[in-house]
């Protein structure tokens, strides 16, 4: 129950309302810290402007960036964004996003089938009605034909560092998450399997431009430097890639 309120007290706290005097007011899903971080950083080295980045699970997100009207650009995925009618001016693709299995050090999956192990006793993902990998994950696992069998063992989380957080400490067997943040923390898991991306709908990631941000001339030179051959590269050794 405390590591619950914890994590609860986490979400909120990174959806509230910023009264920083950034240039720019990020807002994007938990999942993509380890690649907004430092393609922020690097923004800010390169010209000065600094960026306020906001982070929680996409239904919090796009909550915060419809009431607050300080969220300048919001990163999640294509689909998820149409459906919340956001008031984007302009979207800019990032790369598309993989799906793959983590585990804990001591413990090894090579295919699917895996899952099925007995020693595989909970596989953690992130809830499927409010985070993309989630729905992936439950994509992934009915077109495998595996979902009836593995669902006992399924362990609903928020986000996607929720269900990695629970590898991290052993407290489950695998987690289906995106490969940026596998690629965050492979230091501290025993490794990750990819997916095939063909057994789930394209996870197309975009940064999208809101509305009240249109007289906001740093949000501009920010869509520039996403899409300098510097940022595509730092995207693509995080784990967006181009299909």
């Amino acid at each position: 129950m405390k590591r619950l309120s914890f994590f609860l007290l986490a979400a909120l706290l990174f959806i509230l309302p910023s009264n920083s005097l950034a240039n720019i007011i990020l807002a994007s899903g938990a999942g993509y810290r380890s690649v907004v971080d430092p393609l922020a950083e690097r923004f800010e080295k390169l010209t000065g402007i600094s960026v306020e980045r906001i982070y929680g699970n996409m239904a919090r997100v796009t909550t915060q960036a419809k009431t607050a009207g300080t969220v300048d650009l919001v990163l999640g995925e294509a689909s998820f964004l149409a459906k919340a009618e956001l008031p984007f001016i302009s979207t800019t693709q990032l790369g598309f996003g993989r799906l793959v299995a983590i585990y804990p050090k001591g413990q090894s999956i090579s295919g699917t089938d895996d899952f099925l192990d007995p020693k595989i006793e909970r596989i953690a993902i992130p809830e499927p009605e409010k985070a993309v990998y989630g729905k992936a994950a439950i994509q992934y696992l009915k077109n495998t034909g595996l979902y009836d069998q593995i669902k006992p063992k399924l362990f609903i989380v928020a986000t996607v560092p929720q269900a990695a957080s629970y590898v991290l400490s052993g407290e489950v067997d695998a987690a289906l998450i995106n490969m940026t943040h596998a690629t965050k923390i492979k230091e501290n898991i025993g490794g990750s399997y990819e997916l095939d991306s063909a057994l789930y709908s394209p996870i197309d990631i975009i940064l999208g431009r809101m509305q009240n941000s249109s007289t906001n001339e740093d949000c501009t030179k920010f869509l520039a430097f996403v899409q300098s051959d510097e940022a595509k590269q730092l995207l693509a050794d995080h784990g967006l890639k181009n299909k």
